[in-house]
C-alpha cells in the first residue's frame, strides 16, 4: 500500500493509478487492525495525543487523498488529527 500511495499523494499529487488487489487487502487490514481498539467517538487512539495518531492520519490519508474508500469513522478521525495546528504546520513546511 506504501508504494502505491506513497507520501507524494499527501504532500504533492494524487496517484492515477487503482489500488491494486494486494494494495486493497492491506488497506483492509490497516482498517480491521485499528477500528476495533479505536472507540467511536475517541479522539486519539490511546486516550492522549501521541505521534500514533499522526502516523496513522498519515497512513489514511494516502488513501482518502487519493479518492480510496476509507471507513467514515477512519476518515473522521484522520480528519481531526491532520487539523491539529502542530501537524499542520508540518504538513504546510515548503517541499
Amino acid at each position: 500500500m506504501r508504494q502505491e500511495r506513497s507520501a507524494e499523494v499527501v504532500f504533492f499529487r494524487p496517484s492515477s493509478a487503482p489500488l491494486s488487489a494486494a494494495a486493497q487487502a492491506c488497506a483492509k487490514s490497516l482498517f480491521d487492525a485499528v477500528e476495533a481498539p479505536l472507540p467511536a467517538d475517541a479522539q486519539n487512539l490511546f486516550g492522549q495525543w501521541s505521534i500514533a495518531d499522526v502516523d496513522l492520519a498519515l497512513m489514511l490519508n494516502r488513501l482518502m487523498m487519493n479518492g480510496d474508500e476509507v471507513p467514515q469513522r477512519l476518515a473522521a478521525y484522520a480528519a481531526r488529527q491532520w487539523q491539529r495546528p502542530s501537524v499542520q504546520r508540518w504538513v504546510n513546511l515548503a517541499r
